[in-house]
Formats: structure tokens, C-alpha cells, sequence
């Protein structure tokens, strides 16, 4: 049941090898997949005090990164279309995108359904509301004790929900879409009884 392995105790972006950690997942290819902006160019703009959260890499100062080694008129422009293209995602890949423990992108895609809009998921990261939005978690099939937890630890911290409401106000987030279906089975309830071997 728990992970035989060494974890940083910081949930946040206060220890600096957790923030570049949180920042390459952010931008991987199953989250934004922002084309150009891999994991060594992070590290370079990291090193260089470009980008300290992943807001930041929707500020970037595009005059300074055509300077650099490596970068011309071209792959900056590059840069700036995918970090653009980039701010138009689902509530269940910024969900993901937010690098929470435990939860992969099935379980963001469960939780983007409980919530439907950003609107309402804002409500995780309000102090106030948090309990009771948690405990609607609860009844969703594939979410657990484990998940709840890491998303309650994730939105305890202060830095996380600041990031998180920075990143809303950059992105353009698509509330949750449920996918309909037109078989013959849509619509209906199914009880299946008896004993399996």
C-alpha cells in the first residue's frame, strides 16, 4: 500500500528541484505538449531565471530568448505559436497538467466530469469550500481514500492554489464534455444479479 521509495515532503513549488520537476510535467506531451519547449529548455530557462512556475511560461520574454545561443527569428516565433496553440485545453488536461500525486489522466478526466467547469473545480482550491467539494470526490467510481488525499494535500497548500488560480486566468479552459451515445443501451439502466465463480 505505500510507495517504497524517497519523496520530497514538499507538495508545492517550494523546493526548487520539486518546482523544475512540476514545471517538465506541466509541459510534457501528455499535459500541455507544448512543441519546443522540452524538458532541457526548461532547464536552460530555469537556470537563466526565466521560469520559476508554469505561469511564467506564458510571460516569457521572447526579445531575450532570440539572444540566447541556439535561438533565432524563427524558432522563437515557433515558440511563441506553441506556447499560444498551447492555452486552449480541457478541464480534465489542466486538471492533469497540475501534476497532483496519484492523480493520472484517467483519474482527471473522473474528476473533470464530477466538476464539469473550472468554475466549479475553483471551488477545490477555496479553503472554505474544499470539504464539502471533496467529499463529492468520494462518490466517484475510481477515486479514492488515496486520491482525495493527495488532492487535499495538493490544495492545502497555499502556493499550489495561487498557481493554479494564475494558470486559469491564462488558459482557455473547456468545461468537461460528456460523450453521448445513440446505441440502444443509452439512456438505460442496467442490474445485473447472481453469483460469479
Amino acid at each position: 500500500k505505500y510507495d517504497a521509495v524517497k519523496r520530497c515532503t514538499s507538495e508545492g513549488f517550494e523546493c526548487e528541484k520539486m518546482a523544475i520537476e512540476k514545471i517538465k510535467h506541466f509541459i510534457s506531451k501528455d499535459a500541455l505538449n507544448i512543441d519546443g519547449l522540452g524538458k532541457k529548455v526548461i532547464e536552460k530557462f530555469w537556470d537563466l531565471n526565466f521560469i520559476r512556475l508554469p505561469q511564467d511560461i506564458f510571460k516569457l520574454n521572447y526579445n531575450k530568448i532570440e539572444t540566447l545561443d541556439g535561438w533565432g527569428k524563427l524558432s522563437v516565433a515557433n515558440l511563441r505559436y506553441a506556447i499560444d496553440q498551447s492555452k486552449k485545453i480541457s478541464l480534465e488536461k489542466l486538471i492533469f497538467s497540475l501534476g497532483i500525486r496519484h492523480i493520472g489522466q484517467e483519474n482527471a478526466k473522473l474528476i473533470a466530469g464530477c466538476f464539469g467547469s473550472v468554475q466549479k473545480f475553483k471551488n477545490l482550491l477555496d479553503f472554505k469550500k474544499k470539504d464539502e467539494n471533496l467529499e463529492n470526490l468520494n462518490s466517484i467510481d475510481g477515486i479514492g481514500e488515496i486520491q482525495i488525499k493527495s488532492i487535499d494535500l495538493f490544495c492545502s497548500n497555499k502556493k499550489n492554489t495561487e498557481v493554479t488560480n494564475e494558470l486559469i486566468k491564462e488558459l482557455k479552459i473547456d468545461d468537461h464534455k460528456i460523450v453521448s451515445s445513440n446505441s440502444k443501451l443509452s439512456g438505460k439502466t442496467l442490474m445485473f444479479t447472481g453469483t460469479l465463480n
